[in-house]
């Protein structure tokens, strides 16, 4: 233990033939009369998750009307945030398109959308069902919000990773060793490729590990307990060797929001982004400014000998090195948050949802305690978390850069 803290070618050829106008003012688009709202329906498959929640703050903000398809479960606040402000279509994803009824109202309702934004489409044969389906909207743009995974089963890059490195090896089997090395970045890039070779106009947004509001995989949450209760729970962050020194980029949810709106003002069709904060990180970086947070920079420590499939680490989940966000500055006029900004408003999110999100608590409480946290240290947790006032010194704390 020590102490020391912590492609695919027709993607190019296709963006290579795009012309775009970063010109273009929002105002100069009309919306066709069959696209309700003064400046058309956005078509949104999921919505109710991290990136999901802040795209459709945002294209509210900026006039759109929103019709939103997901399985109506109400995590953290979303139902009481968005039932007045949308429309809602109840469908199962995975149980597939065709059998959503809903839906097909919708889609003989509607003989346009200005844009569909994809949350969803995690596989091709997820890719290929909605891109068959939907096209009869001709939307003038369907913009899929992947991943950086994508760049573990690709050629190997340089650093920063540029959108063109999103291509796989040329030979078979060096694809097949990539795709067991992480197979959703394989099922990632497959839905890529899919919606290239539908035909429809398209965006790809690639999105390092997303952080911010309304994470339901609740990793970040995860940490922010530990750290916060370090003392309490008394166990070393687990930190595997072979991540010690990983650089990696994380996503502001609210930044892919912003992204994802401006696509479709600027009417940019044809392009691949990167999505990133302009910050990298490595495992015992991002644990430690987490940890500087709350005070306990001095008492946080880090166990590197553990393996990863031996250890409880949540981040990062892809393993390419920090994103170069220069093309979505340049395109899309792109401003990521700044990163003490992302810091205290996704910790002071689930301070004050530690009442309000019960069920979320939960949750996270019992992933730590089932995975990290030692049996008599247990009930003091659960204390420490559950009866904690949202008020105190801990709140009142400004961020301190730290530079490692």
């Amino acid at each position: 233990m020590l102490f020391v803290f912590l492609q695919f070618v027709l993607l190019h050829f296709v963006s290579s033939q795009t012309g775009v106008s970063n010109e273009l003012a929002e105002d100069e688009y009309r919306a066709p009369a069959s696209a309700a709202g003064p400046k058309g329906t956005i078509l949104v498959l999921g919505g109710q998750g991290l990136a999901g929640s802040a795209t459709l703050n945002s294209l509210l903000q900026a006039g759109f009307k929103v019709t939103a398809v997901n399985n109506n479960k109400n995590y953290y606040d979303y139902s009481s945030s968005f039932e007045d402000k949308i429309e809602s279509v109840a469908c199962i994803r995975t149980s597939g398109l065709d059998g959503c009824f809903e839906l097909q109202n919708f889609i003989k309702s509607n003989k346009k959308v200005r844009a569909i934004v994809d949350f969803t489409s995690s596989k091709p044969e997820l890719m290929e069902e909605a891109a068959r389906i939907l096209k009869s909207l001709e939307p003038e743009v369907y913009i899929f919000v992947s991943s950086a995974a994508v760049y573990d089963v690709s050629e190997e890059t340089n650093f920063p990773v540029k959108e063109e490195a999103g291509a796989r090896p040329i030979h078979l089997a060096k694809q097949e060793e990539y795709k067991q090395n992480n197979i959703f970045g394989d099922n990632m890039m497959g839905a890529e490729e899919a919606l290239v070779a539908s035909g429809l106009p398209y965006v790809i947004l690639r999105c390092g590990d997303l952080v911010g509001s309304r994470d339901t995989t609740y990793r970040w949450w995860q940490y922010q307990v530990w750290a916060e209760h370090f003392d309490v729970i008394d166990t070393p962050f687990h930190v595997p060797e072979d991540l010690r020194h990983q650089v990696f980029s994380l996503t502001y949810g609210e930044d892919v929001g912003q992204a994802v709106t401006s696509a479709i003002q600027r009417r940019v069709t044809g392009e691949v982004f990167n999505i990133a904060l302009t910050k990298s990180f490595t495992l015992p970086h991002l644990l430690l400014e987490m940890c500087s947070y709350f005070g306990k920079h001095e008492s946080c420590y880090a166990d590197f000998t553990q393996t990863r499939e031996s250890s409880y680490n949540l981040y990062p989940s892809n393993h390419q090195g920090p994103l170069s966000i220069e093309k979505a500055k340049r395109i899309l006029g792109f401003q990521p948050t700044s990163w003490e900004e992302v810091l205290r408003n996704t910790v002071k999110f689930y301070e004050d949802g530690r009442e309000t999100f019960a069920a979320e608590r939960n949750t996270i409480l019992t992933r730590l305690n089932e995975n990290i946290v030692p049996y008599l240290k247990m009930e003091a947790l659960n204390k420490a978390v559950v009866t904690q006032t949202n008020g105190g010194e801990r709140n009142s704390k400004t961020f301190t850069k730290i530079e490692l």
